[in-house]
């Protein structure tokens, strides 16, 4: 992946989730490190989407295999491995379970 000060190579079954802003990504990675990257999260998903990976948010890409809980609510929150919380869109939520439901 490309990063402002280089190349990092990230095991896709390591990362946890992603974060967008703008041209960059944020990857969460399970060692509790931070990767980012001089890509759209539209990019990331793309690139990860075969990977069980699931987009919950305009700004969010998370990976199934390290969801530890579901919280209800409008479109609900997502509690991941690393105990960080991302909210799930209204747009989105149906997709998400529908993905939750097949794991």
């Amino acid at each position: 992946m490309p990063t402002l000060s280089g190349y990092s190579f990230i095991k896709t079954g390591d990362i946890i989730r992603c974060e967008g802003d703008d041209n960059y990504a944020t990857f969460f990675i399970g060692d509790k490190t931070k990767i980012v990257v001089s890509k759209t999260l539209k990019e990331c998903e793309d690139m990860l989407s075969e990977y069980n990976f699931c987009r919950v948010h305009l700004s969010h890409l998370i990976n199934m295999r390290y969801i530890k809980e579901y919280i209800k609510g409008d479109g609900g929150q997502v509690r991941m491995s690393d105990n960080s919380i991302v909210d799930v869109s209204r747009n989105r939520k149906q997709e998400f379970l529908n993905k939750l439901n097949r794991i």
